[in-house]
């Protein structure tokens, strides 16, 4: 899911809960976890592939900083 996607959906999730503040922060700190989770297999297949790892992380950070 790419970030703005991503962003979205956590939105509509803890939109409607002003009054449960508890629920929304523990939606978002989850959906910070799965994303840390996602980064990290990425690096994983990354250490494991034969392609220089700096010039796939930089070439992968910027895919992601122009498509926001």
């Amino acid at each position: 899911m790419d970030p703005h996607a991503r962003a979205e959906s956590v939105w509509y999730r803890v939109a409607g809960l002003p009054r449960r503040k508890e629920i929304a922060i523990d939606i978002i700190e989850a959906e910070i976890r799965s994303a840390q989770h996602d980064a990290l297999l990425e690096a994983a297949k990354l250490v494991l592939s034969a392609e220089p790892i700096e010039a796939a992380l930089r070439a992968k950070a910027e895919r992601t900083i122009k498509s926001e």
